[in-house]
């Protein structure tokens, strides 16, 4: 298996991420979908990694593929993490429906959308579930919005949640071509158009019993968060890791003047880089890493990869500011992170909870 994933890593290095990085620019030209590269990944073996719950002690290498490709191209960093928690989330039920239908999701031909925002903050205690379920013969129609979710394709498969009028809370399975499932047109957004990121709305959609992941609602998010923030986290250090490299190749002459700044960015990286490290390998271990390590490490990776971009622009020069060039694209995608779920503002809230 060991040598299986060595393959992996290595043709991801040779041949699928320099095609991730010619590609980034049309994907930020909306002229193609970020789930262009799910089949090579899915052939490559890299898209289960760790999954479920660090079970292989290959998450560490699954956080180093996310963190490469968002590296080149975090539209495809982004919908590859949606992606990958979908599996994490069929793979932890461990249901008939799940883990046949996780097969499909790791060999990259059904894109997996993870819906799962304000199941996260229901449990966090600042939101509410967005979907309603009625129980019926066989079980239960949802109905119901959500307001955004990525990798929204006919063919694509939403892991979601949802409550009964008598307060029980479902994580489900549902097939995006369910009737009753209107998909919105997907959103036009700053760099990342290409993640087919849209609402839903659902009006009594059928989900058989069998695609009812889990009624353990708390413990089955507490059980699939830890992977959740850790490739989060990923995600953004990686974009980090180029915008830094650029801002370094920008302090000739003039931009000198930069030089701290861009240092403390390094100093920064080097330290929430180990923090990742660390975190990733404990996950599902004897002592896994608290909720306030993960939430720490996750804000404070989505901070340190705005202020890398910000500095990148600043160096950068007028190439910074023209629209179409790979500065002013690596600057837009950063501006996605703050607002991404779990927002800057519910990590800050939950952090002050934990303290």
């Amino acid at each position: 298996m060991t040598a299986a994933i060595d393959a992996g890593i290595g043709l991801l290095d040779t041949e699928l991420l320099p095609d991730i990085r010619a590609h980034a620019d049309a994907l930020d030209r909306d002229e193609d979908t970020s789930r262009r590269s799910f089949a090579a990944l899915g052939a490559a073996g890299l898209l289960g990694l760790g999954a479920p719950g660090n079970a292989d002690g290959q998450l560490p290498r699954m956080a180093d593929v996310i963190a490469k490709i968002s590296a080149e191209c975090m539209s495809t960093g982004f919908s590859l993490w949606a992606h990958r928690m979908a599996i994490e989330y069929l793979l932890t039920a461990a249901t008939p429906f799940g883990t046949e239908a996780a097969e499909r999701l790791l060999d990259g031909t059904t894109p997996g959308v993870t819906g799962m925002a304000s199941a996260f903050k229901d449990a966090a205690g600042c939101g509410s579930l967005d979907l309603t379920a009625t129980p019926v013969d066989g079980g239960y129609r949802l109905s119901g919005a959500i307001r955004w979710a990525s990798n929204l394709y006919d063919d694509s498969l939403m892991i979601t949640a949802a409550r009964t009028e008598d307060g029980e809370k479902l994580i489900v399975a549902l097939p995006l071509n369910t009737s009753g499932v209107v998909l919105g047109d997907h959103f036009a957004l700053l760099a990342m158009g290409s993640t087919a990121s849209s609402y839903l709305k659902l009006h009594e959609a059928f989900v058989a019993s069998e695609q009812v992941l889990s009624t353990d609602f708390l413990p089955f998010l507490n059980t699939v968060r830890p992977t959740f923030l850790v490739l989060q986290s990923a995600m953004c250090l990686g974009l980090t890791t180029t915008t830094l490299a650029q801002s370094r190749l920008g302090l000739a002459g003039v931009n000198a003047v930069f030089t701290d700044e861009v240092e403390e960015v390094a100093a920064g990286l080097a330290a929430a880089q180990e923090a990742l490290a660390s975190a990733a390998a404990a996950v599902g271990g004897r002592q896994p890493p608290s909720k306030k390590e993960l939430l720490t490490l996750r804000l404070a990776s989505a901070e340190i990869a705005s202020a890398s971009a910000a500095l990148e622009i600043r160096t950068a020069g007028g190439k910074g500011y023209a629209s179409r060039t790979p500065a002013s694209r690596r600057y837009r995608e950063a501006a996605f992170i703050p607002v991404q779920s779990p927002s800057e503002a519910q990590l800050r809230w939950e952090l002050s909870r934990c303290q």
